[in-house]
């Protein structure tokens, strides 16, 4: 089983589109679906790369930035997704496995979130007025959504040159997708495909597993407490706004955040996967 290949890809592209024409809900679904839970499978791992004598200290640090997310989400929701638009940005070109070049990688991480405004940018306002809630309005919505297609427009470009160098036919699709599929789609389909997907097999490969069942296996307890803690965050922010749309966004940045930040300071050149975890190997220094 694994999540690659032309098959699953168009197996993924004929859900986009009928998520598409189902309409809002449809479409909400779709990025809980793939944004938020295929999105996420390699944050998954993120316990199993620290070594065994630092885990309390990094449980203890992953949840309380989790929590203050939530918390700085409900206080100061403009702010709060300001930081994360532009968190998501750098983290996306940091941690790029698709090109070796910097500006290409960049041009990654702008594209993901900026592609689905290009097309959209009206849409792209609505949801980020609903996400950020009464601390945000409409005129800032509306800004933030056009420094998103500008980005979008500058980083097409590079990403498409790459693709025809390459001679990549599906990195080719994803971005003509990512660009026409209604916001949510679009979204969860970049962040999934130009993302979280490579990243889910360099997670295989540090661990050890050879399939991705081998891979929810060592991470199933890890999953288990995502589900409950999305049930109950989510919750929160969804009596409050009924669309579910600041509840995603605000449940997304508690699960990023603490991935973009604080694993980083957590793993070491020459840290190991413990036996019971995966298979004994020397990990790389993080980028």
């Amino acid at each position: 089983m694994t999540l690659t290949g032309r098959g699953w890809l168009a197996l993924l592209l004929l859900a986009a589109g009928l998520a598409s024409l189902a309409g809002g809900a449809g479409q909400l679904a779709f990025a809980l679906a793939v944004g938020l839970g295929l999105g996420l499978l390699h944050g998954a791992s993120d316990l199993c790369l620290v070594s065994p004598a630092r885990r309390p200290a990094f449980l203890g640090w992953y949840l309380a930035t989790a929590l203050a997310c939530l918390l700085c989400w409900q206080l100061a929701g403009a702010l709060a997704l300001a930081l994360f638009l532009m968190l998501s940005a750098w983290h996306f070109a940091h941690e790029d496995e698709l090109f070796a070049g910097r500006l290409t990688a960049l041009a990654l991480g702008l594209f993901i979130i900026g592609g689905p405004a290009l097309l959209h940018r009206e849409a792209v306002a609505r949801l980020l007025a609903l996400a950020m809630g009464p601390a945000g309005s409409a005129d800032l919505a509306a800004w933030m959504a056009g420094s998103l297609a500008l980005g979008g427009a500058l980083a097409l470009p590079l990403l498409s040159w790459a693709a025809w160098q390459r001679r990549c036919p599906w990195l080719a699709a994803t971005l003509l997708v990512v660009v026409i599929a209604p916001p949510l789609v679009g979204f969860a389909l970049g962040f999934y495909l130009l993302h979280a997907a490579p990243q889910v097999g360099v997670r295989q490969r540090l661990l050890g597993a050879a399939s991705l069942k081998a891979y929810l296996w060592l991470t199933w307890p890890i999953l288990l407490g995502a589900v409950v803690f999305t049930l109950v965050g989510g919750l929160v922010f969804l009596l409050q706004e009924r669309t579910g749309i600041r509840a995603l966004f605000a449940v997304l940045a508690a699960f990023a955040v603490p991935h973009m930040l604080v694993l980083p300071r957590f793993l070491q050149p020459a840290a190991r996967v413990a036996p019971a975890l995966g298979s004994v190997r020397k990990m790389p220094a993080h980028r």
